[in-house]
């Protein structure tokens, strides 16, 4: 690893929007480097408007050049805009809330957006919050494709987090992961939620799970005739999701940030 490099990226990576300007000397004191060090880093980048320096104040923010990069990443990794837009287009073929779900670690996931019908009783399922791996169909379909002992290990769990603790065992969830594995979708009922169908499909980015579709639907409306369509029009999408994602080389860790932009 390169000293000096290290030093600056961690200089750039103190700016943030709650901290926009820095001092050397403040900027010696939270990184505990000698002062002279950060003075010459934050020089060199202000010479080539990566920074600015504020003649007066002499304190630093970023500058027109770090602008420039920003904006071609943005264009590049805005995962939101690359994403939502799926979402919104499976909402409205089949008019129910679709959610999008994100692996957060092996053994639970994230609903980080949500679309929901208009003029149609649906469910809103809450948002960023961390949830089991063995709490549905919109999981399972992480869960299935996760390295043989990180199933194991939400297998053997405690099934804590469901509506009845008698309606799902290891043996039962091993073989709606293995329809799962077969069908690239599945399909659950009230698991965590009454009165909640759901139907989901997993999301790839470079062959590696990082999340899923979930389609929550009210069970008054699903009859079993339903359930296959709905599965392959949900798996239609989130193929659809995975090769956009795949082509560009990106995940779903930045789509909250994305999100709150807009």
């Amino acid at each position: 690893m390169l000293k000096t490099l290290d030093q600056a990226l961690k200089i750039l990576n103190l700016f943030t929007s709650d901290k926009k300007s820095w001092s050397a000397k403040d900027i010696a004191a939270e990184l505990k480097i000698p002062m002279i060090n950060a003075y010459r880093i934050l020089e060199t980048f202000t010479s080539n408007q990566y920074l600015s320096k504020n003649k007066k104040s002499r304190q630093y923010e970023l500058g027109p050049t770090l602008a420039i990069f920003g904006y071609i990443s943005v264009k590049k990794f805005n995962v939101y805009e690359l994403v939502h837009p799926y979402l919104k287009a499976l909402s409205s073929e089949i008019n129910e809330a679709v959610y999008l779900i994100k692996a957060v670690d092996e053994t639970g996931g994230k609903n980080i957006d949500s679309i929901l019908p208009e003029n149609k009783v649906s469910f809103s399922l809450s948002l960023n919050k961390k949830i089991p791996l063995y709490s549905g169909a919109g999981y399972w379909s992480i869960l299935a494709f996760l390295p043989e002992d990180k199933t194991d290990k939400v297998l053997s769990s405690e099934f804590s987090n469901l509506l009845n603790s008698s309606q799902l065992t290891p043996s039962v969830l091993k073989n709606n992961l293995n329809f799962i594995r077969e069908n690239s979708w599945g399909y659950s009922m009230e698991i965590t939620t009454p009165d909640v169908f759901s139907v989901a499909s997993p999301i790839f980015s470079n062959k590696k799970v990082i999340g899923s579709i979930d389609v929550a639907i009210p069970k008054f409306r699903v009859t079993t005739s339903d359930i296959s369509q709905l599965g392959k029009q949900v798996r239609k999408f989130a193929d659809a999701v995975s090769k956009e994602l795949t082509m560009k080389n990106i995940n779903l860790d930045f789509y909250t940030f994305f999100k709150s932009q807009k």
